[in-house]
């Protein structure tokens, strides 16, 4: 509040250095040239970018123009109707003037914000892409190194502790893998290599990488043969479904059955991930696909699998939904279209 009253009183200040300047101009300017200072002056106001201001020094123009030099001077009295005009004109002109001011003011900041945002947003994705392709090497010879031990048979214990390693190192692999993907996929550096391809043998392959992650859990799947080809890049397709069966079972936790169906529609093919977990909150819906938004209390994950998933349909065309299940649990369904939208 302090600092709006401060812009009312700068266009106090700006009326009265308008005034003065109209006396000093008087003897050798028109009345119509004497309103071009007054608008000049609410310009100078409204270019701060508060419209109230610029609307009052608007006002506080006319009422000096008309007290000091319109005749009768000195009283607001108007001698001839056309001064009336004169008035409204003037005051609608100064406030358009300051209306397209503000306006362009406000663009110009919005898009300096823009600006910062998205230079923000490369400088941690630049980060971000360096940081994962220096981890890669070494979380790859920690993999080798802990598989090439177990298969020593060391003793339980020691083979405990070697599983353990082993297990987050792969795990940390993928959220390494995730960062780099996430990175290219906004910089626009991947060309999709779309092939006509089986629905069923992309969701195959992501259930055999995840055999381990699924050991003990029910999956039940519904993928009718006689589905359509669908063109897609089936290696980042099956990141898609690695990405949602690993979300599903995070979100799920004491075993409970995972449910992975396909469905033809009209001119795509949707394919629906969903489990018995507790579902999403109402307030995560919205944002569920947002880069490092994480929904719930559920442990592991960096909120890039879901954002990754939604880069990879759209870039294919295809869109990507959550919602909850009637009777408990979450549902994520993906269409791919069946002709290639390139």
């Amino acid at each position: 509040m302090p600092v709006l009253w401060r812009e009312y009183g700068l266009a106090a200040a700006v009326g009265a250095l308008s005034t003065a300047a109209c006396f000093a101009l008087y003897p050798v300017l028109s009345l119509t040239d004497l309103v071009m200072v007054y608008l000049a002056g609410a310009l100078v106001v409204a270019l701060r970018g508060e419209r109230g201001p610029a609307l009052f020094a608007s006002l506080l123009g006319v009422l000096c123009f008309n007290f000091f030099f319109v005749p009768p001077r000195f009283t607001f009295q108007v001698a001839h109707p056309q001064y009336v005009v004169t008035f409204v004109v003037m005051f609608a002109v100064a406030a358009v003037i300051s209306h397209l001011a503000v306006r362009v003011r406000a663009q110009a900041e919005a898009t300096k914000q823009a600006e910062v945002a998205a230079e923000t947003e490369k400088l941690r994705s630049s980060l971000l892409s360096g940081v994962s392709h220096e981890l890669r090497t070494p979380l790859a010879a920690i993999i080798g190194s802990a598989t090439s031990l177990l298969q020593t048979s060391p003793a339980p214990k020691s083979r405990e502790l070697l599983e353990t390693i082993r297990d987050e190192a792969e795990r940390l692999a993928r959220l390494v893998y995730n960062l780099i993907e996430t990175t290219r996929l906004e910089s626009g550096a991947v060309r999709l290599k779309k092939e006509p391809y089986p629905v069923e043998d992309v969701v195959g392959t992501a259930l055999e990488r995840l055999e381990k992650l699924l050991a003990g859990r029910k999956v039940e799947t519904d993928l009718p043969e006689n589905l359509p080809l669908v063109p897609v890049d089936p290696l980042l397709m099956e990141l898609v479904f690695v990405n949602l069966v690993e979300n599903a079972v995070r979100h799920a936790p004491g075993g409970g059955p995972l449910e992975i169906s396909a469905r033809e529609r009209m001119d795509c093919v949707e394919v629906s991930v969903a489990d018995r977990g507790p579902g999403l909150a109402e307030a995560d819906l919205p944002r569920v696909f947002e880069k490092f938004y994480r929904a719930g209390a559920a442990a592991g994950g960096a909120g890039l699998g879901l954002a990754i998933c939604k880069a990879v349909v759209e870039a294919h065309g295809g869109t990507i939904t959550a919602e909850n299940r009637p009777g408990g649990g979450a549902v994520f369904r993906l269409t791919l279209p069946r002709k290639d939208p390139a």
